[in-house]
């Protein structure tokens, strides 16, 4: 099944789909391959988006040794023996390692790859999906360049998938492209191999065309998502009934998407952005159990993360609703984008004399404002008396009291957000 991802890979700069920011022409990553001049790199994205197609670049158009590891199963030992060998070489010839999922190095086993990066015995690049600036060490940090890899664009899957059907001679009609390019997500490599299994089945039935009944035999007959509007109906369906606090109607949205083949990373980023949008400080805990959830399900993944998924939507379906937070950044954004002049305060300036009162010296609080003098009015927070936040209302009532007048504001203002 890896054949036609092989026959794909990219060759030149000109096969590359999406990257254009970092592999572009004029890109700096383009510009140190072209140039032959490596730096030790952290190639950080989601799968399937290029960053081992980019490597097979750096082994074409260069002249490194390249060695590569995979960092679920390599040891540490065997680590070494090649830095090592790169040691005793430097001077001979230029080598370069390649760990794939760096990030499954704890950040104590990471520590061996400073000495040799540090004396210039080779080149590091690493791979991960992580964020590296809380998977990577930062010794290791310091020393490397990260370069961050973007998701593919649905269009991007959609050339790839052309390319793919110009070697199989097996074509796709638009509503499999729209599926495949969809349940893919921006994976390159599970777009390529779904259109493998895809044309097979055709193949198997005679066709030259991957179709509705191909998708069909595929996953089931109205097991996928043709209809985008649909699944934006769905999508909205499901935020609004948690919005509305109705669990039930919730988990029946959800059960609608999963059944359609959505993707429950996309539902589970849905469900964080949610927790901040609708709950807010009325229930501060939504947040960290949406994001819990959205770990859970790239943990455990289908069908078990289902469980989770359900979870969170009865907690936060049940949760206190207050949208304060939502409001009060989309206000401030307002008016930060019309005093784009305004100076900060010269009290808030980073120097001595500057007559800057530090609060701890005064019992941790003083009651003075730091809105820039012509904003001193504005008030952007409105804190409402629901659930935890209600505490918070008392706090900033009780501390802006004679600078900050809430008590005038009877009603705040909402925005409507459609989803």
């Amino acid at each position: 099944m890896n054949g036609l991802n092989e026959i794909l890979r990219p060759k030149t700069f000109e096969d590359i789909v999406g990257q254009e920011h970092i592999l572009g022409k004029g890109a700096f990553l383009r510009l140190a391959i072209e140039n032959r001049k490596i730096y030790s790199m952290i190639f950080y994205g989601p799968p399937g988006c290029g960053k081992s197609s980019t490597m097979e670049l750096i082994n074409t158009y260069t002249d490194y040794e390249v060695y590569h590891f995979n960092g679920a199963f390599a040891s540490v030992k065997e680590i070494k023996k090649i830095l090592e060998y790169a040691k005793k070489v430097k001077e001979i010839k230029k080598i370069l390692l390649f760990v794939d999922e760096i990030h499954r190095f704890n950040k104590k086993q990471q520590d061996i790859f400073l000495p040799g990066i540090e004396a210039g015995d080779y080149v590091l690049i690493g791979a991960t999906t992580e964020n590296p600036y809380k998977m990577i060490n930062e010794a290791l940090l310091s020393r490397v360049r990260i370069i961050a890899f973007k998701k593919l664009s649905k269009e991007n899957i959609v050339t790839l998938l052309r390319k793919a059907s110009e070697i199989q001679k097996i074509s796709l009609t638009d509503e499999a492209e729209e599926f495949v390019s969809k349940v893919s997500n921006g994976d390159a490599r599970f777009a390529i191999n779904l259109y493998e299994v895809l044309s097979f089945i055709a193949k198997s039935e005679g066709k030259n065309t991957i179709d509705k009944s191909i998708l069909e035999l595929y996953s089931g007959e109205e097991k996928y998502v043709f209809n985008e509007k649909e699944h934006y109906n769905l999508a909205s369906a499901f935020i609004k009934s948690i919005r509305g606090s109705d669990p039930d109607a919730a988990l029946y949205y959800l059960a609608r998407m999963l059944e359609e083949g959505e993707d429950p990373r996309f539902i589970a980023r849905r469900l964080i952005i949610l927790a901040s949008e609708d709950i807010g400080l009325a229930d501060p805990m939504a947040l960290v159990i949406a994001a819990s959830t959205a770990y859970a399900v790239e943990y455990v993944g289908l069908p078990e993360c289902v469980l989770n998924l359900s979870e969170c939507v009865i907690y936060l379906s049940t949760a206190p609703k207050s949208n304060s937070a939502t409001v009060a950044i989309g206000k401030a954004r307002e008016i930060a984008k019309e005093t784009k002049d305004i100076k900060v305060p010269r009290h808030l300036l980073n120097f001595p004399g500057s007559g800057y009162i530090y609060p701890h010296d005064y019992g941790g609080f003083v009651r003075k404002s730091y809105l820039p003098k012509e904003l001193s009015d504005k008030i952007f927070y409105f804190p409402k008396s629901i659930g935890k936040e209600k505490r918070i209302k008392e706090i900033v009532e009780t501390l802006w009291k004679g600078v900050k007048d809430y008590g005038s504001v009877i009603k705040t203002e909402s925005k409507k957000y459609d989803d």
